[in-house]
């Protein structure tokens, strides 16, 4: 099952969020914030749960623009699968969620950036649709 993450799940997304930056020593997940994403209705943390287990987790963003008209786009960020659970299509239902809801919504695109190094990753991600050669990203940490 789908939903938006609640308060309750916090030590279960830090888990997954350790799988995705296991050697981050600024990863920090507060139930406040994971309320406080709940309550905003432009952000979404979105996570796939089986039998009280989160083994799959994704932030969706909505960002509003002017070049498109009204129509905004979609961006996703921190999407992790639990490693033990890969290959069981977890990853493709959170972004066929993300893309339905963006749908209805009238995005005109969804982005997402991952790091450069996840090769399985950006194989995943073709596979599911997304072009990692049409646009180049850039970060810059503060």
């Amino acid at each position: 099952m789908i939903r938006e993450a609640e308060k309750t799940d916090r030590d279960q997304l830090f888990g997954l969020y350790r799988m995705l930056v296991p050697n981050s020593k600024k990863m920090n997940v507060f139930e406040e914030q994971i309320e406080k994403i709940r309550m905003d209705p432009t952000n979404f943390l979105f996570v796939y749960e089986e039998e009280g287990e989160l083994l799959g987790t994704l932030t969706l963003n909505i960002c509003l623009q002017a070049l498109h008209g009204l129509r905004p786009y979609g961006l996703v960020e921190n999407i992790i699968v639990h490693e033990n659970h890969r290959g069981k299509h977890i990853g493709s239902a959170l972004l066929q969620h993300v893309e339905a809801y963006c749908v209805s919504i009238d995005c005109h695109k969804i982005m997402l950036l991952s790091n450069a190094k996840r090769e399985k990753a950006h194989m995943f991600f073709e596979k599911e649709g997304y072009n990692g050669s049409v646009s180049k990203g850039f970060k810059k940490y503060l």
